[in-house]
């Protein structure tokens, strides 16, 4: 009697096991029908029997008394999907945040707990977060920013149920940072700042916005955060002005002079550089009679510094960032400024 079989989803082993049985001069049906049974056994137990449903059974049995806390995830990718679902999104289930002690639902709920990151200390919630959030920005903040010197944890700013905010945060920015930043809101209230309160802008564009694992502070490094919106002020320029580098010897950058959430003066100023003051300019640039000579005290008397050091970010053309227009005034003449 021949037998034709098809080895499809059988396990190899097993389908070699009963070849040789069938081909033995020994072999006989009842061996050859009982390995059959064995591995007709191994291949119709669906895989996931074994080893779980990945947290399906879990889920369902989550819902049934906590159905609402599915109802605000949707639209987010945290949204727990059942085996009908047609959308595309992250297949997650409660039991990957929230554990799967089945006590909870089987016996006592509330003898057995179920997890609840909102409870945990930092470094626990962070290890819930980190299955699936592990990038630079999770890194920092949990390394070197001053948020994890401080013990902020992921659930201190972002809220997984609930939320409908950009990130899944407790609230919009800049509110939210003002809940414990509450000094540098009153900054913000300025004539001159930068329009975070306006809707144009958030902290986290400059803050946050290239997070890195070895940086310090929460900041971009020096003057980047600036140049994403201000850069034609980033040159490179033959003549720096050492001021606005933030790789000079007296580390400066754009915060030298400015400052970056908000001022009583233009530009963000932090000290005026109209005349007669130029505290500004005087606090690094103290220049026997500069401004006081025979010369400026006449015909550039209270004049700014800025109406000749146009380039005061850097120039192309001036050591001294002068404006070329100064040549038609006899200003680089010999024994005055050179060009």
């Amino acid at each position: 009697m021949r037998f034709k079989f098809h080895d499809q989803g059988l396990q190899p082993r097993g389908f070699e096991l009963l070849k040789r049985f069938l081909k033995s001069p020994h072999g006989n049906m009842i061996a050859a029908a009982g390995v059959l049974l064995w591995i007709g056994l191994a291949v119709s137990v669906p895989a996931d029997s074994a080893t779980g449903d990945n947290g399906q059974g879990e889920s369902l049995a989550c819902l049934d008394c906590h159905e609402e806390q599915n109802d605000n995830l949707a639209g987010t990718l945290h949204m727990v999907l059942l085996e009908d679902s047609d959308q595309t999104a992250t297949r997650l289930f409660c039991s990957d945040c929230h554990g799967n002690d089945s006590r909870h639902w089987e016996e006592d709920p509330s003898e057995y707990l179920m997890a609840n990151p909102d409870g945990m200390t930092v470094s626990e919630t962070a290890a819930i977060c980190n299955r699936c959030h592990l990038g630079v920005h999770q890194e920092n903040q949990q390394t070197l920013s001053p948020h994890a010197a401080d013990g902020v944890g992921c659930t201190e700013c972002h809220q997984v149920h609930g939320s409908a905010n950009r990130g899944l945060l407790k609230q919009r920015e800049p509110g939210l940072c003002y809940g414990c930043h509450t000094g540098v809101e009153g900054t913000f209230a300025k004539p001159f700042h930068h329009p975070a309160n306006e809707g144009i802008m958030d902290c986290s564009d400059c803050h946050l916005a290239k997070d890195d694992a070895l940086a310090p502070l929460a900041t971009q490094h020096g003057n980047e955060a600036c140049y994403r919106c201000h850069n034609q002020f980033q040159g490179p320029f033959p003549f720096e002005h050492q001021a606005t580098v933030d790789y000079s010897t007296q580390e400066g950058g754009c915060v030298t002079c400015h400052d970056p959430h908000g001022s009583y003066l233009p530009r963000m100023l932090k000290q005026p550089y109209e005349a007669p003051h130029f505290q500004l300019c005087s606090q690094c640039h103290v220049v026997p009679r500069h401004n006081f000579n025979s010369r400026h005290g006449s015909e550039f008397a209270g004049v700014s510094c800025s109406e000749c050091h146009v380039d005061i970010h850097g120039s192309y053309t001036s050591r001294l960032f002068l404006t070329p227009a100064l040549e038609a005034q006899g200003c680089f003449v010999a024994g005055c400024h050179q060009q």
